[in-house]
């Protein structure tokens, strides 16, 4: 009997150890804490800061030439010289449009005495006369308008007032039809290119002052925000943003090249982080702050985005200690282990005590 209560009481113990460790198996192991780093919330200011590189161009830039060509009979301006809209440029071929002018005028004359000569006769003008004299006066007064259209183009002028940037052709050379002849250029205003990014384009808006600055000049000038391009440039995915800037004495030239210098305050007291510090999942964005050493979700709204940083307009508050690395790798109740911690955000970046 003995022996058999022995193997009993064996079999009982092993059941038992084996219940113990299936039971062990199917508890979780305690979390292992994440070694991170936090910041400690402040209220800032937002405000936007661009500084782009632009070229420097006329407000109005036109390159003249001659539409129907012909013998340059004159050249009436230089480079440099300043013009003023409609002053004359240089001049090609009037003498022939001239000629053809008057000799389109005298048939129309011609044509208009023939034309009365037939009403005074009554009836002894048949209707076809009539008709053929009235047909031949239209015809020329389309011949003198074509004569005077001709004429008028002859004379290069100045579409604007500006400054010719260059001349192109010599008096006595003969110019094809088209050929240019004169570029001019109106300096003032002066226009600044600028391709900004899509990240910053929005920020932009039309009529905000700007600074701009060249190495030409040790001091800054004002100007404002013309136009900003609703569409991007296909080839360098940018958009153009033009900066009128006032140029009376004309020290911003085209070819230059400019730095323009925006600065836009987007909201007063808000909480601002950057970027990377948020935490996106299939159907929310967010952030991790520690709740004693516990790690807590912790949904946002975004508001304006400021180059690489975002305005956080709810979901955070002034005190809260968000987690700045390790954050990507953690889950709603996570043990934390704090091995450094700042404050946010100083030009938009965390400082910490050393």
């Amino acid at each position: 009997m003995i022996p058999l209560l022995l193997v009993t009481l064996w079999g009982c113990g092993t059941a038992d150890a084996d219940a113990t460790a299936n039971q062990a198996s199917r508890t979780p192991p305690p979390a292992r804490a994440v070694r991170v780093e936090v910041v400690q919330l402040e209220s800032a200011n937002a405000k936007l800061e661009l500084d782009l590189p632009g070229e420097v161009s006329g407000q109005r830039d036109a390159v003249l030439a001659a539409a129907n060509g012909g013998f340059v009979e004159r050249v009436t301006v230089d480079e440099g010289q300043v013009v003023r809209k409609g002053d004359s440029l240089a001049r090609v071929d009037s003498e022939i449009y001239w000629a053809q002018q008057q000799q389109a005028e005298a048939q129309l004359d011609q044509a208009k005495t023939e034309l009365s000569r037939l009403e005074k006769l009554g009836d002894l003008a048949s209707d076809a006369q009539l008709s053929g004299a009235r047909t031949q006066v239209r015809v020329a007064e389309a011949n003198v308008s074509l004569a005077r259209a001709r004429m008028r183009r002859a004379t290069i002028r100045a579409p604007f007032g500006g400054v010719v940037a260059s001349v192109s052709v010599e008096e006595g050379e003969v110019a094809g039809p088209g050929s240019p002849v004169a570029r001019v250029v109106q300096l003032d205003p002066a226009v600044v290119t600028l391709s900004v990014s899509d990240r910053d384009v929005v920020s932009l808006v039309q009529g905000m002052p700007v600074t701009v600055t060249t190495a030409a000049q040790s001091g800054q000038l004002e100007g404002v925000v013309a136009r900003v391009s609703p569409a991007a440039d296909l080839r360098t995915r940018a958009f153009p943003v033009e900066v009128e800037v006032p140029n009376p004495d004309g020290a911003l030239l085209p070819g230059m090249i400019a730095r323009v210098r925006a600065d836009r305050a987007l909201t007063d007291a808000a909480m601002v982080i950057p970027q990377d510090w948020l935490v996106t999942r299939r159907s929310e964005r967010g952030v991790f702050v520690t709740s004693g050493d516990i790690a807590e979700w912790r949904d946002v709204t975004l508001g304006d985005v400021i180059h690489d940083q975002v305005v956080v307009t709810s979901g955070l508050s002034e005190g809260d200690r968000v987690v700045i690395t390790g954050h990507r790798d953690l889950v709603d109740g996570d043990p934390l282990i704090v091995s450094r911690e700042g404050r946010c955000c100083a030009a938009g970046r965390p400082s910490f005590e050393e």
